[in-house]
């Protein structure tokens, strides 16, 4: 079947997460994709792992083609502009001004190409007192608020997760897929833009919401405690979550599996507002009835009588739980050469034009001289091309 974007043509000039996952999202969903890298070392997330194909790559560019360029040439420029030429999208990740220097940037291709949707991430914005400084997730996660509400301030702690590297990226192809939908109905393109503190602040809405009203800044906890949130650990210290939420009927179930239900009747916690102001009380003595059993048992219990649960898992226990067995994941697939290897499908499932992994992450350059001959380019000049380090 084809995919929802099949016959767009997407060029990708874009390393690390943000753009890269900008575009493997279009990808999965059949966009062809390009992508430019620089001959010899190309994405730097190649470089963390072996054969230049490591992990951190792959997990970010399936069904994408490869060709090497060094667009600071002008043959290299003018190769890359022949691919833009005839592409829908373009996606760009270096710093706001690099691709104007190098006459790249909007307008540049816009001349080119008008109805070009041309789609920049940069860390903190193409305008703004901070648009020059070097913008890395855990930044972005930090100066947008992120990072205070996934650890404590007295305690701060990284996350193990890229974030805002991922949330520009679907941020981005939100975008994108915006921009292809309003040219349809006018014929025009347009330059769509974000960056890592802008998506991230943009994502926090709940929290900036209440936090205007109010004019208390949340914490941590402060979610945990109004959505009724709560972490155990059983007698073997695996961990589980319980989430309450609002509804009345999930904690009554609570109180009557840890042979409590004296507690639905405490004056405590007769209602939401008393178990969010007594919420560490009521974790406290649940921990102490949660500690002596087994998760399995407490999670089937709970289960049993509705209560939202779950087991907090590692990925080593995901990918044995049959419900995310059920999404198909993970995906194996197989490259000619590197072989096969393990991915994880798309987030999102259409009944007519389903996304799909049809091709595994590319070798560095695998495709350049499938695109060069597609742009007329013959085989002799090819060869000087790469004998003289364009490609």
């Amino acid at each position: 079947m084809s995919g929802a974007l099949d016959g767009i043509r997407v060029i990708e000039l874009a390393s690390y997460v943000s753009g890269p996952f900008a575009s493997v999202l279009l990808a999965d969903l059949g966009a062809e994709v390009i992508k430019v890298e620089s001959p010899g070392e190309g994405d730097p997330f190649r470089g963390w792992g072996e054969n230049k194909y490591g992990s951190n790559f792959r997990s970010l560019n399936r069904n994408k083609k490869s060709i090497t360029l060094d667009i600071h040439r002008e043959k290299g420029k003018e190769i890359f502009l022949k691919i833009a030429a005839g592409c829908d999208v373009l996606v760009e990740n270096l710093r706001p001004g690099a691709m104007k220097r190098r006459g790249l940037d909007y307008e540049g291709i816009r001349a080119l190409n008008p109805k070009i949707i041309y789609c920049s991430i940069s860390g903190y914005g193409q305008e703004g007192p901070y648009r020059e400084r070097p913008g890395f997730d855990t930044v972005g996660q930090g100066m947008s608020g992120l990072l205070s509400l996934l650890t404590d301030p007295e305690k701060p702690q990284g996350v193990g997760i890229s974030l805002s590297d991922h949330l520009s990226g679907i941020y981005a192809t939100y975008g994108v897929l915006a921009a292809l939908v309003n040219r349809m109905t006018t014929g025009e393109g347009q330059w769509v833009e974000t960056s890592l503190l802008r998506a991230s602040v943009s994502f926090l809405s709940e929290n900036a919401v209440r936090y205007f009203e109010t004019g208390v800044v949340p914490r941590r906890a402060y979610r945990t405690h109004t959505a009724g949130v709560f972490a155990f650990l059983d007698k073997e210290e695996k961990p589980f979550i319980i989430h309450l939420s609002s509804p009345r009927k999930f904690f009554i179930g609570l109180t009557e599996i840890v042979g409590k239900p004296e507690l639905a009747d405490d004056p405590r916690f007769l209602d939401r507002k008393g178990i969010v102001e007594n919420h560490d009380e009521l974790e406290k003595i649940l921990q102490a009835v949660f500690g002596g059993g087994r998760r399995e048992d407490w999670l089937r219990l709970l289960q049993e009588r509705d209560v939202p649960c779950a087991p907090l898992n590692t990925l080593d226990e995901v990918f044995k739980d049959p419900q995310v067995k059920q999404y198909g994941f993970p995906v194996e697939v197989e490259h000619p050469k590197m072989g096969k290897m393990q991915l994880v499908g798309s987030g999102v499932q259409l009944s007519r034009t389903p996304p799909a992994i049809n091709t595994a992450p590319p070798m560095l350059g695998e495709h350049t001289e499938e695109i060069l001959r597609g742009l007329s380019y013959g085989e002799q000049t090819i060869q000087k091309l790469k004998t003289d380090g364009v490609v």
